[in-house]
């Protein structure tokens, strides 16, 4: 019993940055899953992960001129997303491009930029930390802004879940329905930017959507009603950073991608034994 409490407990009773973490990833499961779900059933986790990607370059040159400083690198972080997103929405809406495709040719610019900034003016520290994040070096400010983003993230889908759910299940009826659609889209994909950038501190910009996408398929994957995947998703999620931080400490690897390969599991071992059952 007592080896049980040192396993899995211990390091977050005694340990302020563990604690810390796993608060942060709660906040982040809590707030960008849900998200995740809503990108799932339209079919656009690729814009998500072109938004993972878009928002390097605004992280870099906020890293670049004020340091890992988390306020600028979010600022920085949101712009770069939101630009994005606004120049993907309006090649699509100009030509024959897809939604998706044009998502790919903004992220693919931006990922290249992101990149070569880094490598011009990047330290190899902050690159690596920049790319794959440090969700046990989380300060109270970085803490503090994912709180935020959690508290509007869930006030926006309180207020907006059935109009996004139509938008979802039926496109044509939300365009007739919404009195404003457009801006309620921006508002939605603004929201997406906006954790992908918490995210990034946790997780890194390569790794974001990972923590958005996988609890969310997860959760697909053991749910039938859309309304019980909201909720086993941010679950599937938490249990799941809650392992990778533990993975993370015992075997001293790097917290974001012992995070999402917890979580992959997870989706992986969920499928398998689905297509057992289907089998049986």
């Amino acid at each position: 019993m007592h080896s049980l409490w040192n396993i899995f407990l211990t390091p977050f009773v005694d340990y302020a940055f563990m604690q810390k973490a796993l608060i942060s990833c709660v906040f982040l499961c809590i707030s960008a899953v849900p998200l995740g779900v809503f990108l799932l059933l339209r079919g656009l986790s690729l814009v998500g992960d072109s938004l993972s990607h878009g928002i390097l370059p605004g992280i870099a040159l906020g890293a670049i001129f004020f340091g890992m400083s988390p306020i600028p690198l979010f600022i920085g972080g949101i712009t770069a997303g939101l630009i994005v997103a606004f120049i993907s929405n309006r090649l699509s809406a100009k030509s024959i491009i897809p939604e998706d495709a044009s998502f790919t040719v903004i992220y693919s610019l931006s990922l290249a930029l992101g990149v070569l900034i880094l490598f011009h003016h990047g330290t190899n520290t902050n690159v690596l930390h920049l790319l794959f994040g440090s969700v046990l070096g989380i300060d109270y400010t970085t803490l503090y802004l994912i709180a935020f983003v959690c508290l509007i993230t869930t006030i926006y889908l309180a207020k907006w879940r059935k109009l996004l759910l139509m938008y979802c299940f039926d496109p044509l009826l939300f365009q007739v329905a919404g009195k404003h659609h457009k801006l309620l889209m921006f508002s939605f994909f603004a929201l997406v930017v906006s954790n992908l950038v918490a995210s990034y501190q946790a997780i890194g910009t390569l790794l974001a959507l990972g923590l958005m996408m996988l609890p969310a398929i997860t959760g697909r994957l053991l749910c039938t009603h859309y309304r019980q995947i909201f909720k086993v998703s941010s679950l599937v999620g938490i249990m799941g950073c809650y392992a990778g931080l533990l993975v993370s400490y015992h075997a001293d690897w790097p917290s974001g991608p012992s995070i999402i390969l917890c979580l992959g599991i997870q989706c992986l071992g969920v499928y398998a034994v689905k297509q057992r059952r289907r089998i049986h």
